[in-house]
């Protein structure tokens, strides 16, 4: 089994974990990155699948809840990225699997991949990488960051992942 295919067989059984333990995918799937059990990820609301509030009286800083602070292997990377495209409502399979392919063409999903020729940098292959900075400050390193860049980036200019990896495979040399 090859790496991609074992990287999807791990996310798929954080989505079927988190679906019949009713747990947040988001959560789950940070707590599998930073080597946490799943089982500690917060209970969501069946419905709307938000998280349910604190039972305890546990103070837990949530304006960083969805960074993931230092540098992420490339398939952590890979797997904080598309639930993060999940959370923006891609979570099919159709733009799941464009934004791996356009990563994976893009980066590799390093977050310090850097193009020898134009200088583009991270996981999205910003150009320049200091575009990055409107997403935070730690964009050189936080791999969370460049996503968020990156998926924000691909709303705003495509639409979707699948609308990106299109234009992607239209253009000779790739880009996006």
């Amino acid at each position: 089994m090859n790496g991609v295919a074992l990287g999807a067989l791990g996310i798929g059984g954080i989505f079927v974990y988190s679906a019949i333990k009713g747990k947040s995918i988001l959560a789950t799937t940070q707590n599998v990155i930073t080597g946490k059990s799943p089982t500690m990820a917060p209970q969501a609301n069946p419905i709307t699948n938000v998280l349910a509030p604190q039972t305890s009286n546990t103070s837990i800083n949530t304006a960083n809840a969805n960074v993931l602070t230092g540098g992420g292997t490339d398939a952590q990377n890979k797997a904080l990225a598309l639930s993060m495209a999940a959370n923006m409502g891609w979570g099919d399979s159709a733009n799941q699997n464009a934004l791996v392919s356009l990563w994976e063409g893009e980066s590799g999903f390093s977050q310090t991949a850097t193009n020898p020729s134009s200088g583009a940098y991270g996981i999205p292959q910003s150009l320049p990488g200091s575009k990055m900075a409107s997403a935070g400050a730690d964009w050189k390193t936080n791999p969370a960051t460049q996503i968020k860049w990156g998926l924000t980036y691909i709303k705003d200019t495509y639409g979707s992942p699948s609308a990106a990896y299109a234009k992607w495979l239209s253009r000779s040399p790739h880009w996006y």
